[in-house]
């Protein structure tokens, strides 16, 4: 292991532009793999940023009002769940939000679901459930949720999806609190806007919010980490005097095709969930692989094994029902197999070390 990890400081230390990709891991993984990059100049870039990197500019750039797992849960006599991207995310995501236990709610509303766009997966035995659907995009039947809503009018070929759709507007101007479910991933920004601005519309007379779908592979508990070490979540290049973010500029597929970054350390070490390689990673870029899985690694790129957090070893996680960190004990009792955290922090005393050398 000593003779591996020193190859792996060594390929870093000779790396003008490192890019540490993937980030599939706990908190502690996240913090070293942070402090490395910023040691050596490199970027950050988890692999499930795409929709956490658009959602945040979204959210910059309007506003937003998003609500926790246990308030939609709790307190929302209406939600309109957007795109097969939740219920893909969480199959019981429905049954979650709709417990079988009545709970006290504002407004005289029984509890009712809206669904747009999709008609994938079971609705929730006993709840007044309203699928908009038909030929129409995704993006368009948003539009038309939205216009509904307003009273602005619009015209359909499709009578009875219509009439639906103006139906659903009703309902939620004449709810107590709505919340809009969906997945970043799978909106474009913007859809996403027209779901913000429909939110604006109600909380001038009643309540409204958002609960968007976490990342997978820990991804919001790596953003946050992110936030909280250098003020920007990831994608963030600290190659210049101050850290500097940009969702297009420090994408690791983008920078390896480029050539732009020239060494790769890629992070796959998460109980449950496998980051998918980026398509040229491992093949002429020199790598450095964290795995807890068995990787197609090019031969000359140094692989090291190391646990899967929450599995081999406790890990500190985003979990979306407390919305925050939590720690999740390991299912293994007792496991040698090194931490990220461990493996990341020990290359960094080795290049400090080869420095002052």
């Amino acid at each position: 292991m000593d003779s591996t990890l020193q190859r792996a400081a060594d390929l870093l230390a000779q790396a003008r532009f490192p890019v540490f990709g993937g980030l599939f891991t706990d908190v502690n993984g996240a913090t070293a793999a942070l402090a490395l990059a910023q040691k050596l100049g490199g970027v950050v870039d988890h692999a499930a940023s795409e929709g956490t990197s658009r959602a945040a500019r979204v959210m910059r750039e309007t506003g937003s009002t998003p609500a926790s797992f246990g308030e939609v849960r709790n307190r929302a006599d209406t939600v309109v769940l957007i795109g097969d991207g939740p219920r893909e995310r969480d199959a019981d995501l429905l049954e979650k939000l709709f417990p079988a236990k009545n709970l006290p709610r504002p407004g005289d509303n029984k509890r009712e679901l809206i669904v747009v766009g999709t008609k994938k997966g079971k609705t929730p035995a006993g709840i007044r459930t309203t699928e908009i659907d038909g030929k129409n995009p995704l993006p368009e039947l948003v539009a038309l949720l939205g216009a509904a809503t307003r009273e602005m009018p619009f015209e359909m070929r499709d009578a009875a999806l219509g009439k639906k759709v103006l139906s659903a507007g009703q309902r939620l101007r004449e709810s107590a609190f709505v919340v809009f479910v969906y997945d970043p991933a799978e909106l474009e920004e913007p859809v996403m806007h027209t779901v913000l601005e429909t939110v604006r519309y109600l909380v001038k007379t009643t309540r409204a919010s958002t609960l968007a779908m976490s990342a997978p592979g820990n991804g919001d508990g790596v953003n946050l980490c992110s936030i909280w070490t250098c003020a920007l979540p990831v994608r963030t290049s600290f190659a210049g005097e101050i850290p500097e973010n940009n969702m297009w500029a420090f994408e690791t597929e983008r920078l390896l095709k480029s050539g732009e970054a020239d060494a790769l350390v890629w992070i796959d070490a998460l109980d449950g969930a496998e980051a998918a390689p980026p398509t040229r990673a491992f093949r002429g870029v020199p790598s450095v692989v964290l795995s807890s899985k068995p990787v197609k690694a090019g031969r000359d790129d140094i692989v090291i094994e190391v646990g899967a957090a929450a599995a081999d070893h406790d890990a500190a996680l985003y979990l979306p029902p407390i919305a925050g960190i939590g720690v999740v004990k390991a299912k293994s009792a007792k496991s040698d197999k090194p931490t990220v955290a461990d493996v990341l922090n020990k290359i960094g005393m080795l290049i400090d070390e080869k420095g002052a050398a």
